[in-house]
């Protein structure tokens, strides 16, 4: 188990555990901008910064700064800890607010963020677990900037 590395993308900060980085970011489609990441560094800023990049890419490619992170920090901590536990069992970035299915080609559809976020921004005004959020969701349950 200890061939398998961390890696996040520089571009969208999608993250991903292989043997070696993808040629192309699964999420973005950016060749070659994986950059390994040391299991020591999976804390809550770590995660913040890592939603935050893809927060800039989902607002640079579709939203046009439709979406934000969920300003509530108890929201993101908690998130924060899900996905640290899964990369730290040696399993991928997945959503957790979903359920593993036990099949990894299946499961890959789940990493975080999961293939179906945009239609529940789109429906809700939110992804399934609360990460990401519109402007006009967190005002209407009021929830106050980090």
């Amino acid at each position: 188990m200890t061939d398998i590395k961390i890696y996040r993308c520089s571009v969208c900060g999608y993250i991903y555990r292989d043997k070696k980085a993808p040629c192309e970011c699964p999420f973005c489609h950016n060749q070659k901008s994986f950059n390994q990441i040391s299991p020591d560094s999976l804390n809550f800023e770590f995660f913040k910064d890592t939603w935050q990049r893809q927060v800039k890419w989902m607002n640079a490619t579709k939203y046009q700064d439709e979406i934000k992170l969920n300003p509530n920090e108890e929201t993101l901590k908690g998130l924060a800890e899900s996905m640290g536990k899964y990369l730290k069992e040696g399993q991928q970035c997945y959503c957790p607010c979903r359920v593993l299915s036990n099949n990894p080609e299946a499961d890959r559809k789940i990493i975080c963020p999961c293939y179906l976020y945009m239609g529940e921004i789109e429906i809700w005004g939110r992804c399934h677990c609360s990460l990401y959020v519109t402007p006009k969701w967190a005002k209407e349950n009021k929830i106050d900037s980090a």
